[in-house]
């Protein structure tokens, strides 16, 4: 569908996981246009990928925002033409108790996770169609299937963009445009699993996670080889997937076993502390 060369947009790309994928996709030819809310943080990753060697473009947007989002594809179209690829990689959660979030942050959590890569895709699929070329990339998360604790309006959006990868790529793979998922398991080095481990003091082990750079292979793989869904875990992650969709009380009981759910009672027990 689309050769390692064009314009790639790769949001949530001021932190974490997004400049890794950022810079895998620069090495594989393409121009990379890198947003998010922090717009100092973004120059530094667009300046890292020049000084590789790459054509970078920092475009701060809130992607909570229905105005910034059609900001970004003009100036993006604008600065440098036509969009190839969309890296929907922005997201995260607050890591808090669904029933004392106002419904406020529930939606905004929707809104970032879920709303944002429909709306992005919406706005570049017409001209991805005209031109019969063009790749949505949606980094979800096995937090959509397993259960995991204190994470309800993050599940549903993640598992809904499962399943919106799935339909979009049905509808339009033979017009020239595909999809991808990349479901997400625990991943160290960068990300918000790093991030919650390094407040609370935790270190992130080897044994059950993936280094941040798998994502970026990750997904350079799904566009060079047109693939529908690739998992990111260590071991058989797909084959364990499919296990927790046949069996959905799977999950919960993997949590407590590995001792996520105590994990998660620590975060939100620090949560209750820094909000209060």
């Amino acid at each position: 569908m689309v050769k390692p060369s064009g314009i790639a947009v790769v949001t949530g790309a001021s932190r974490g996981i997004g400049p890794v994928i950022a810079r895998a996709m620069a090495e594989t030819g393409y121009s990379i246009v890198v947003t998010g809310r922090s717009a100092p943080e973004l120059e530094s990753v667009a300046a890292s990928l020049k000084t590789g060697g790459a054509t970078a473009l920092a475009v701060p947007a809130d992607l909570t925002d229905i105005g910034s989002r059609k900001a970004l594809v003009k100036t993006v179209e604008q600065e440098l033409g036509p969009v190839d690829v969309l890296v929907n990689n922005a997201g995260g959660d607050p890591q808090r108790e669904f029933e004392v979030m106002s419904w406020g942050e529930n939606e905004a959590i929707l809104a970032l996770n879920l709303v944002a890569p429909l709306q992005l895709t919406h706005l570049l699929l017409p001209g991805m169609l005209e031109r019969r070329r063009g790749h949505i990339v949606n980094v979800s998360s096995i937090a959509g299937r397993v259960g995991f604790p204190y994470t309800e309006a993050y599940a549903a959006a993640k598992d809904g963009l499962i399943g919106f990868t799935r339909v979009l790529r049905a509808d339009y793979r033979g017009r020239g445009v595909s999809a991808s998922v990349i479901v997400l398991g625990a991943i160290r080095d960068a990300g918000q699993g790093q991030r919650t481990a390094d407040e609370l003091g935790l270190d992130m082990p080897a044994m059950g996670t993936s280094p941040a750079g798998a994502v970026g292979r990750a997904v350079v793989a799904a566009i060079q080889k047109d693939r529908p869904e690739i998992v990111v875990m260590p071991g058989p992650g797909r084959l364990l997937k499919a296990l927790m969709d046949l069996f959905p009380s799977l999950g919960p009981a993997m949590n407590e076993a590995a001792g996520a759910n105590a994990t998660m009672d620590r975060v939100i027990e620090h949560r209750r502390r820094t909000v209060a």
